[in-house]
């Protein structure tokens, strides 16, 4: 069947209750840049819509927790809806966890081109152009941990391209359903597409990056369906501060000035390439030999951040240097393990570890009951295998620091 085109913006997860985290001291110049974050990034997404002239906005969910934000979350978001109602843009809203039709503020009436979808159920709403039907859209709000089902879905019967917004769990099997031209995901931060033909299920992800985790662009997702009903996708950014994950490598002879000259080039490189943006950079220094001891044990990685942050921190935009780690490339000598020392006690305990994965590690033994109550303590218990072993690495490290002499520094 040929296919009228169609372009629409799918969004989701702007998550305006959800401040940047991660960094452990937020620098004054940039505290008010952390907070406006989300939201500068959020009106951008309307901002796409408009420019690129679209048909319609699609929104997957956890767009904000009205009690998180105050009054403040809610209003902006009124205003970019009305924005769009003054083009005859229809905004379709499938909820997510955080953003369940009923937790909206009654004091602030949604307008009438905003269509949300209850819980529980999947709302059809057949798109119009010109009072010609284009498009069938079908919005699934999510209903705590309910999988949807393929059975849940219903292609429109006179075969027009059809959208499912969907957050959180659903069937595999789902997918592939026939009659369904494009997924729109939510519930991811990071974008990503599922599959591309057909038919095309896609997570536009966050518009703004949270952690050093989200790293690299952060935006929402134009789609164009073709005469053909093929669907072609194509990021338009939308973060305002942007996280970054930086390794350089070093030699054993490499001095310190070279490392700094080489940060500072990289670090000049991302400003050139990444204007009118806020750079948050995680570096990694990766190499072996007495400037990795430095940057592992004295004040060399300080001094260099205080380098980097000096040169490119207080700019406008800014590029500030959030932290720098250190990653050995060689391993540890095998007959550290074999020592009969307190040092060779420790690394055989983490290796203990390494290779038992199921082994709890039971940080909680060395919690006091104040953290226990705290928000420390879901930090302790570290499920995710990488992180796991990213932590017993770091550990091994720090012991050995600790507990060794001048060998270890060299």
């Amino acid at each position: 069947m040929s296919q009228r085109p169609l372009r629409f913006v799918h969004a989701s997860d702007f998550h305006l209750e959800m401040p940047l985290q991660g960094v452990a001291e937020v620098p004054d110049h940039l505290r008010q840049r952390f907070v406006d974050a989300p939201y500068a990034a959020a009106e951008k997404v309307f901002d796409t819509v408009l420019a690129e002239e679209a048909e319609f906005l699609v929104l997957s969910g956890d767009i904000l927790h009205p009690a998180g934000t105050g009054p403040r979350g809610p209003l902006l978001l009124s205003e970019q809806f009305a924005r769009l109602a003054q083009r005859q843009i229809p905004v379709y809203w499938a909820a997510g966890a955080v953003d369940p039709p009923e937790v909206w503020p009654a004091f602030l009436p949604l307008p009438e081109n905003v269509h949300v979808s209850p819980r529980g159920r999947v709302t059809q709403v057949v798109h119009q152009r010109d009072d010609m039907s284009v498009a069938r859209v079908l919005l699934a709000s999510r209903d705590g941990n309910r999988m949807f089902r393929a059975g849940d879905f219903a292609p429109d019967p006179a075969g027009l391209f059809c959208v499912a917004a969907v957050h959180g769990g659903i069937e595999t099997a789902a997918l592939g359903m026939n009659g369904i031209d494009y997924w729109a995901l939510g519930g991811r931060h990071d974008r990503s597409t599922l599959c591309s033909a057909p038919p095309m299920a896609h997570y536009a992800g966050s518009p703004q990056g949270r952690r050093p985790d989200e790293a690299g662009a952060h935006g929402c997702t134009i789609v164009q369906v073709d005469e053909n009903r093929q669907p072609r996708t194509q990021m338009a950014s939308t973060d305002t501060i942007r996280w970054l994950s930086e390794r350089v490598v070093v030699e054993v002879s490499t001095s310190r000035s070279e490392l700094e000259l080489l940060l500072r080039e990289r670090l000049r490189t991302l400003v050139e390439t990444t204007p009118k943006i806020d750079l948050l950079v995680s570096w990694t220094v990766a190499g072996d030999g007495p400037l990795i001891a430095q940057l592992r044990r004295g004040k060399l990685a300080a001094e260099l951040l205080d380098v980097l942050r000096s040169e490119h921190g207080f700019a406008a935009p800014a590029a500030w240097s959030v932290s720098m780690e250190v990653e050995p490339l060689a391993g540890l000598p095998p007959e550290w393990y074999e020592q009969e020392t307190i040092r060779g006690d420790f690394l055989r305990a983490i290796r203990q570890f390494e290779m038992n994965q199921g082994e709890p590690l039971e940080l909680e033994r060395y919690m006091s009951e104040a953290h226990l109550a705290g928000a420390l303590a879901p930090a302790a218990a570290i499920s995710d295998k990488t992180v796991r072993m990213a932590v017993l690495h770091d550990v091994a490290w720090l012991g050995i620091d600790l507990l060794s002499g001048e060998e270890a520094r060299s």
